[in-house]
């Protein structure tokens, strides 16, 4: 009985790992925008996220603000590839325009995520944890500290 226990516990250990190890399949990311379950995985490796979210966006227009579109000082070839999307964009349809909204917020929640997680990715592409940044803030909290009383 305990053998078969064991043996249970270990399978359900292994297929649990494994289940990790294959949560995002490299061949769908040009497919499915993979990046976006990625920012909420606080176990999800950077560089396989920055990989997902350049391979999907590989062959599609990424949606931009306007802003963006106006202060862009670009090639006359992408002028023209953006007046063609202006135009495929006055076409579409209710659906496809909340579909469209929709991933112009999320390239934008990218981007920010981009930029608040760069400075806690270790080398091999992993973040750190909740408890590593909060260690890191008490040390520099008690650094601050012992400068502050070195000044008085």
């Amino acid at each position: 009985m305990q053998k078969l226990f064991f043996c249970l516990v270990l399978f359900l250990s292994l297929n649990a790992v494994w289940a990790q190890d294959t949560q995002y399949n490299p061949k769908e990311y040009s497919i499915k925008p993979m990046w976006i379950e990625m920012m909420d995985d606080s176990n999800v490796n950077y560089y396989e996220a920055l990989k997902a979210y350049e391979q999907y966006w590989q062959n599609r227009l990424r949606p931009q603000e306007e802003e963006d579109a106006i202060n862009e000082h670009g090639s006359r070839k992408e002028e023209r590839k953006r007046e063609k999307f202006e135009k495929k964009l006055a076409k579409m349809t209710p659906a496809e325009r909340t579909v469209f909204d929709r991933m112009k917020y999320e390239c934008k929640r990218f981007d920010n995520w981009k930029r608040e997680v760069k400075k806690f990715v270790q080398e091999d592409g992993h973040l750190l944890s909740y408890d590593q940044k909060l260690e890191i803030w008490n040390r520099q909290q008690e650094e601050m500290k012992k400068l502050n009383k070195s000044y008085k």
